[in-house]
């Protein structure tokens, strides 16, 4: 074990609402394990008040997360990347910028909460089913042994895991 937290990078388009859950869930349920970022393809201006409300809700601090681009990761000086989740269907036929670390990459779609529609409670509500669909997810991740697993390995353990 060499005691190197696996960086994992998770992707939305516009890094305000299911990447956003997903980087506050690993780097919590990871304990240590994990170092979790997200960014987007198109970032949009601040976080989902619903994923702010969600988070604040169940304990965590979104005060210092803001949308960020994934060209953020795209540079020498970016942090190290093992693996990328891109968590939208969208993302699944864009072209993926290139990384200087090699992560591997796997798709995990996970439904949309911004697309629900009715009333504030019914919006609510589905921001908080999918907080619940990503915490059964990260839960799946945090519980791999993942100690020096790097490369094909990894990515056969991140599919393995992948959401139905």
């Amino acid at each position: 074990m060499t005691g190197e937290p696996l960086h994992v990078l998770f992707l939305c388009p516009g890094n305000a609402c299911r990447s956003i859950m997903a980087e506050a869930l690993l780097n919590t349920v990871g304990q240590g394990r994990f170092c979790a970022f997200s960014a987007g393809n198109n970032p949009i201006g601040a976080i989902s008040p619903y994923v702010k409300e969600t988070l604040k809700q169940v304990g965590y601090d979104t005060s210092d997360q803001f949308p960020k681009s994934w060209n953020t990761f795209t540079v020498p000086s970016a942090p190290r990347l093992d693996a990328v989740i891109t968590l939208a269907a969208s993302l699944q036929s864009i072209q993926l910028p290139v990384w200087y670390s090699n992560p591997v990459h796997v798709h995990w779609n996970m439904d949309n909460p911004e697309l629900a529609e009715g009333e504030d409670h019914e919006r609510i509500g589905a921001f908080r089913r999918c907080y619940g669909d990503m915490e059964q997810q990260m839960l799946k991740l945090a519980g791999l042994e993942t100690d020096d697993v790097r490369g094909q390995n990894l990515l056969r353990l991140l599919q393995s895991i992948s959401p139905a």
